[in-house]
C-alpha cells in the first residue's frame, strides 16, 4: 500500500469536540484539504461525538498515558492524554510521509501555512514557531529581589525547575524562548521522535503534566541540536489579533505589512473557546475598533467567497458599544 504525503492531526476531549469539528471544517474549505487525511487524537470524547468525526473521514486513535503516573497526578486531566500524544504520533497514525499537529482551538486561514510545515518536515527539520519576536515585548522577565539581584521568569525555566536536569541546562532553558508545541510538523520516521520520547521521559515526572511536552521539544532542539526550522508567527499565529474589513481573509498580523494570518490560534481566550457568541474589541486596519470572535464559523462564508461580505459591515457601521472606544477609535459591532 502506497504511503500518503501526510497527514494533519489534532486532538482533545469532550469540550474540545466543537473546536474539533471547527478546524475540519476550515481544512475542508480548502482544495487542498477536501481529500487530505485528518487524524483525531480521543482523549475523552463521547461516543456520539467519535461517530460524527469517524463518518467526516477523520482517523482516530486513543491513547493511553504512556508513563505510570499515579492516580492523584491524572485526575481530572484525561485531556492531557492528548498533549503527551503528541510525541508519539507516529505511533498512532502510521503510513504517513510528514505529520502536521494543529491544536483543537486554532483552524486554517490560509493554506501557506500548511505548506511551509510540510516543507520544513519534508527537509528532514522540526517545523514549529517560537514565540519571540516583534509580536512579543519581552522575551523573559526578571522578579527582582534586590537591588540588581533578579530571578528570571519564563516558560522554559518555570517548566523546568523542578525536573532533575542539569543547571546549567536549566540556565540555558531559561534565556531561550518557547516553542509552542500548538502547532509542528516533521516527518514520521524523523530522529526527533525518539529524541523528544527519552527527554520526555526525564521530566515527565518532575513538571506539570501539561508542559511536559514543550519542554522536552526544548531540550530536544536547544540542548542536543536537532534540526529545527522556525517557521514566522503567521504559521501558529497566537495574537496580538487585527482585523481586516475589506480584506478575503479577516485576520491579519498586527504590524506592517499586516499579512494574513496562516493558522489562528485561540490559546488563551478561554470565554471565546467556550462560547462561540462571545465576542472581543479588535483593532482594524481602517483604524476603528471591531467587536469580534475568533471562532471560524463566522468567517466561513467570507473565506469560500474570497471576499468580506460589504453590505453587512456597513450595516454593522455605527452600531457602537457603550463606553468603548479609545480617543480617535470608533467601536463599531460586526
Amino acid at each position: 500500500m502506497a504511503q500518503e504525503r501526510f497527514i494533519i492531526v489534532t486532538g482533545g476531549d469532550s469540550r474540545y469536540y466543537p473546536l474539533m469539528r471547527e478546524l475540519v471544517e476550515s481544512i475542508r474549505t480548502f482544495p487542498q484539504g477536501r481529500h487530505c487525511p485528518i487524524g483525531i487524537i480521543d482523549a475523552g470524547l463521547t461516543e456520539e461525538q467519535r461517530g460524527v468525526l469517524a463518518a467526516e473521514g477523520c482517523l482516530l486513535a486513543t491513547p493511553g498515558w504512556e508513563y505510570d503516573l499515579s492516580t492523584m497526578r491524572t485526575m481530572g486531566q484525561d485531556h492531557v492524554r492528548a498533549e503527551i500524544a503528541k510525541i508519539f504520533l507516529p505511533r498512532h497514525f502510521p503510513g504517513f510521509g510528514s505529520i502536521i499537529w494543529i491544536d483543537a482551538d486554532a483552524w486554517v486561514q490560509d493554506w501557506a501555512a500548511i505548506d511551509l510545515l510540510l516543507q520544513a518536515a519534508e527537509m528532514g527539520r522540526f517545523g514549529i514557531v517560537a514565540q519571540t519576536g516583534r509580536f512579543r515585548p519581552t522575551e523573559v522577565t526578571v522578579r527582582w529581589l534586590f537591588h540588581d539581584l533578579g530571578r528570571i521568569r519564563s516558560i522554559l525555566g518555570k517548566a523546568a525547575r523542578k525536573t532533575k536536569l542539569p543547571a546549567k541546562v536549566k540556565q540555558d532553558l531559561a534565556l531561550r524562548p518557547n516553542l509552542n508545541g500548538g502547532v509542528f510538523s516533521a516527518r514520521s520516521d524523523a530522529p526527533h521522535w525518539a529524541v523528544f520520547q527519552r527527554r520526555h521521559a526525564e521530566v515527565i515526572h518532575h513538571c506539570r503534566l501539561f508542559s511536559s511536552v514543550q519542554l522536552a521539544f526544548a531540550l530536544g532542539i536547544f540542548i542536543d541540536g536537532m534540526p529545527v526550522e522556525l517557521l514566522p508567527e503567521w504559521c501558529n499565529y497566537l495574537g496580538p489579533w487585527r482585523y481586516d474589513p475589506a480584506g478575503p481573509k479577516p485576520w491579519v498580523e498586527h504590524y506592517l505589512p499586516n499579512r494574513p494570518v496562516g493558522i489562528v490560534h485561540m490559546a488563551g481566550a478561554d470565554a471565546m473557546r467556550r462560547d462561540p457568541d462571545v465576542r472581543e474589541q479588535f483593532l482594524g486596519t481602517d483604524g476603528k475598533l471591531h467587536w469580534l470572535t475568533l471562532r471560524y464559523p463566522v468567517w466561513a462564508k467570507r473565506l469560500a467567497d474570497g471576499a468580506p461580505d460589504l453590505l453587512a459591515a456597513a450595516a454593522a457601521e455605527g452600531e457602537a458599544q457603550p463606553g468603548q472606544g479609545g480617543p480617535g477609535l470608533q467601536a463599531v459591532v460586526d
